[in-house]
């Protein structure tokens, strides 16, 4: 399968991969740097997939707050999930480069789970069944 960086729909799939694999090593292994990788990945993919249903165009980020910030403008809805998405993508820096203190990395992994899965149902409930695009 060919992926276009303009359906949502694929972004939602790549997502949903990620935080499967989450959830799973979550399991498997507990909280770790790698669990909290995937997860901030996957609220990535799908906070791009709805701003690309609404017509944004696609920016090359990983900064949650940002990308959180673009979704308010089309529903101020996204505003309590302000803090969820400062906090994922502070300990997502903090453990993809040497450096940076990671030793609370994942400590409240299932606080950030908890409010990724409500931001994630919001999400899907604000997108069409279809999965496709809106004119912006």
């Amino acid at each position: 399968m060919k992926t276009d960086e303009t359906n949502p729909a694929h972004w939602f799939l790549f997502a949903a991969e990620r935080l499967r694999a989450a959830d799973a090593l979550f399991g498997a292994a507990g909280a770790s740097s790698s669990v909290v990788e995937l997860l901030q990945e996957s609220i990535e993919r799908y906070l791009k997939g709805y701003l690309i249903a609404h017509g944004w165009p696609l920016q090359k980020i990983h900064n949650l707050a940002v990308l959180l910030d673009h979704a308010v403008r089309f529903d101020d809805r996204f505003d309590p999930f302000s803090d969820l998405c400062e906090e994922l993508t502070s300990q997502f820096w903090n453990q993809h480069y040497p450096g940076a203190d990671f030793s609370d990395v994942g400590a409240d992994y299932e606080h950030l789970r908890r409010q990724a899965g409500e931001l994630v149902a919001f999400i899907l409930a604000s997108i069409p069944p279809s999965g496709e695009a809106k004119q912006p």
